[in-house]
């Protein structure tokens, strides 16, 4: 449409009014100084600056390039997804450490496939020594509490920085489904001791021998 009405109104200009306005350029919009130009060559009007005018506004017709995405953004989406050093922590210590080590061991087939069954024997192994540590330090021993923090400090930290790297950049990795495997798998286990406590009198004799 305004390419039919700036002609027309042009059209109605007197040959001064045109330079006028093209010498008042900033008032008006491109679509109107294209219409005055074409009117000036059309007219031989002498107007010294008309082709770079119009060069000046087919420049600015022209859209800009799409930027291309920062190179942050480029580097966050190649980061792999990985289970945070503080759920593998929190898993170690209010689980088992073999939880840990999963979560652990997943990361590290993200990034180090080969490396993913050593990971796993030394969750194992530590699974082993917080069983023996529960059974025979006694229950009201403060040590009791020190086993699995130490376990999980094992794992989240040396073995991380060994198979993974100190300080490595990735993303959060929701632990949603671990929580609910590790519930299911643990509170059952829970409410068997509960039922059978001759379990933990065992360990009790065993501690007064």
């Amino acid at each position: 449409m305004a390419d039919v009405i700036y002609p027309l109104v042009v059209a109605r200009m007197s040959d001064e009014d045109v330079l006028d306005a093209l010498r008042q350029q900033e008032k008006y919009v491109d679509e109107m100084l294209l219409a005055l130009l074409d009117a000036v060559e059309k007219r031989q009007l002498p107007f010294p600056d008309a082709s770079a005018l119009r060069a000046e506004i087919q420049a600015r017709a022209i859209p800009e390039p799409e930027p291309e995405p920062l190179v942050e953004e480029v580097v966050m989406e190649e980061l792999p997804v990985l289970y945070s050093q503080t759920a593998i922590l929190a898993f170690t210590i209010f689980f088992t450490p073999l939880f840990g080590g999963i979560l652990l061991a997943m990361n590290v087939n993200r990034v180090k496939k080969s490396l993913t069954w050593q990971v796993v024997a030394i969750s194992v192994a530590l699974t082993m020594a917080v069983g023996l540590a529960n059974w025979f330090i006694p229950q009201d021993n403060f040590m009791l509490i020190l086993v699995p923090i130490a376990a999980g400090f094992i794992l989240s930290e040396l073995v991380w920085n060994r198979f993974i790297g100190k300080g490595v950049p990735y993303m959060h990795r929701k632990v949603l489904v671990p929580l609910i495997i590790a519930l299911a798998i643990t509170l059952p286990l829970a409410y068997y001791i509960q039922q059978h406590p001759e379990i933990l009198d065992m360990q009790t004799v065993s501690n007064e021998k």
